[in-house]
């Protein structure tokens, strides 16, 4: 995978996402027996610590996910360190090993495996007191699982205005009566159009929420399924719009203000049971990437 440097995400992702697609879809269609090795480097998040990632490479698992499941036996991931070396120096580990994943680190090779995460409870009941009377803006606000947010946000944590915003606006179905839902569980309700695949939208959506933000919730996203062997540049673009164009231009745009959140909803797609949905991965894989690079940079 090349390394970009100084490229807007929103181009680099489709770049390399291109790339790698063609080369996926030529290895399916070619007489290659055993498996193509895809490699990224500094792509994948291992351990935490602060570390970020570079979130035009991330979504590449995404996609070649989707491809194994479709596919399996015919293609690993390979993350290099950020810090240096070859592939050369661990492809025999690699090979040998039968995983479809691994991630090398400190001249170490990591795999995935699920643990059991130990809840302290700690953050449990912030969102009220920083909240106050500022305002919470979520996107994908008049779909069914933004509506789910947006009422929870007013019933359980006590939020007193929200907009929610969506691509049909107040022509989206169900929209008028959860309007009159949270109106009725004592919130201020604004409803918006909103296309997140077109930054000056976004922008003019941030802008319009005014200083009063305090929270962000992006549940904003599409779908286009298909196996990878059907997607191409413009399958690619569909999905990628809302969902992960959308995530970083209100990165970009609030990451000056003073938010007390800011919550990204991708899904456990990016990582299992991706057949089908090469697409849909690779932009869940963005949402989970800027998370973490949001993070790091504090």
């Amino acid at each position: 995978m090349p390394v970009l440097v100084g490229v807007d995400p929103v181009v680099g992702v489709r770049s390399v996402l291109g790339g790698v697609l063609e080369a996926v879809q030529g290895w399916l269609e070619g007489d290659g027996a055993g498996a193509l090795v895809v490699v990224t480097r500094g792509a994948v998040g291992v351990g935490g610590g602060g570390v970020g990632v570079v979130v035009c490479g991330a979504p590449v698992w995404g996609l070649v996910r989707a491809a194994q499941a479709e596919n399996p036996g015919r293609f690993v991931l390979v993350d290099l360190d950020p810090a240096g070396g070859s592939f050369a120096e661990v492809a025999d580990v690699v090979v040998g090993s039968g995983e479809p994943e691994l991630a090398v680190r400190g001249g170490g090779v990591l795999v995935p495996r699920l643990v059991e995460v130990a809840v302290d409870g700690a953050g449990v009941g912030v969102v009220p007191g920083v909240v106050g009377d500022g305002t919470v803006l979520v996107t994908g606000g008049t779909g069914g699982l933004g509506g789910l947010v947006a009422r929870h946000l007013v019933e359980v944590w006590g939020v007193r205005r929200v907009v929610v915003a969506g691509r049909r606006g107040s022509g989206a179905p169900g929209v008028g009566e959860l309007c009159e839902e949270l109106r009725g569980l004592g919130a201020e309700v604004s409803v918006v159009a909103c296309d997140m695949s077109v930054r000056g939208a976004v922008a003019g959506l941030v802008e319009g929420v005014g200083a009063g933000l305090v929270g962000v919730v992006h549940a904003a996203g599409a779908g286009d399924n298909g196996l990878v062997g059907s997607m191409d540049g413009a399958r690619l673009d569909r999905v990628l719009g809302a969902k992960a164009d959308g995530a970083w231009y209100l990165h970009e745009l609030t990451r000056e203000c003073e938010l007390a959140f800011f919550v990204l909803l991708s899904s456990a797609g990016g990582s299992v049971l991706a057949a089908g949905q090469a697409n849909y991965a690779a932009a869940n894989v963005f949402l989970d990437a800027l998370a973490v690079q949001r993070r790091a940079e504090g």
